[in-house]
């Protein structure tokens, strides 16, 4: 025998009743001993009626754990709706203190990228570098940089327009980015057509070994380049240094050391690795006593 579903006029009833019930409760309670005034009341006659009960038939604790029951009710029907109000906005702010860090370390990266290739720009390689120099220095750890210039790029340009250009570009960096895959090895934009390669815990010879990869890499790429002088395909010169920094030192020789290497390179016809072991002034009229080798294959 199936039971006929409440109407809504019914389960409303039954709703403001039990409203109403909880209303008289709650100020029967605040109205013992005076704390509501009689004429403030709800239902005055209710809460007589109640009191009288109260202060004949029940003892005074109950009386006691009546208004305390009361005033937990009211305290929690206040209570409850804040406290959710409470929640709502710590995740709204959570999540917006989220999208801020994200947004912040977008910016922070553009700032240290150079937009063209995606690698690190000037500045950040300046600042990377004087940290690298005191951990180096502390840990008596050699530091090496290579310096590394598009052989004839501006030939490059003038043959395959400034688009194309800017292809190659982007395909020198990205075999840079593939040969210095270490997590520690730093690849940047240092001007134009000139990147750079920065190797903490590298001696000499593995900074030679990354040359050649570099070189290697560049051959087995192969991006044409029919007017160059050097092959039949893009090539670089490497200039390489590599020193044990030194805690009060010149960071800036180890730069300076580099990018004689690479004009060292450029002299020797291009398309090769050069290093000049002792920095010195050269004159217009002196060669610097240098080690160069020619990319193989080439």
């Amino acid at each position: 025998m199936q039971m006929k579903p409440k109407s809504p006029l019914s389960s409303w009833t039954s709703l403001t009743a039990c409203a109403l019930a909880v209303a008289l409760l709650l100020d029967a309670a605040l109205s013992l001993n005076g704390l509501v005034p009689d004429q403030a009341a709800l239902f005055p006659s209710a809460v007589a009626s109640l009191e009288a009960v109260a202060t004949n038939v029940l003892p005074s604790g109950m009386a006691l754990a009546g208004f305390a029951s009361g005033i937990v009710l009211a305290m929690a029907v206040i209570m409850l709706p804040m406290h959710q109000i409470y929640r709502s906005r710590e995740a709204r702010l959570l999540q917006e203190r989220e999208r801020l860090a994200a947004q912040n370390a977008r910016l922070v990266h553009q700032a240290a990228s150079d937009g063209l290739l995606g690698i690190a720009n000037r500045r950040e390689f300046e600042r990377v570098l004087k940290l690298e120099w005191r951990r180096a220095a502390r840990e008596r750890q050699p530091l090496s940089l290579l310096m590394i210039d598009i052989d004839c790029f501006k030939r490059f340009n003038d043959t395959y327009g400034h688009q194309a250009g800017d292809t190659c570009l982007r395909g020198v960096a990205d075999v840079l980015r593939s040969a210095a895959a270490r997590p520690g090895d730093m690849v940047a934009r240092y001007g134009g057509e000139e990147m750079v390669v920065l190797m903490p815990h590298t001696s000499m010879e593995g900074a030679m070994r990354m040359a050649e990869r570099i070189h290697a890499m560049l051959a087995e790429r192969a991006l044409p380049f029919a007017a160059s002088p050097v092959a039949q395909h893009v090539t670089v010169s490497i200039g390489v240094s590599s020193m044990l920094p030194v805690r009060n030192g010149n960071r800036s020789v180890l730069v300076q050391q580099a990018d004689e290497g690479l004009y060292a390179a450029k002299e020797a016809g291009r398309n090769r690795t050069a290093v000049v072991p002792n920095l010195r002034l050269i004159g217009h009229d002196e060669k610097p006593q240098t080690w160069t080798h020619r990319a193989q294959g080439t």
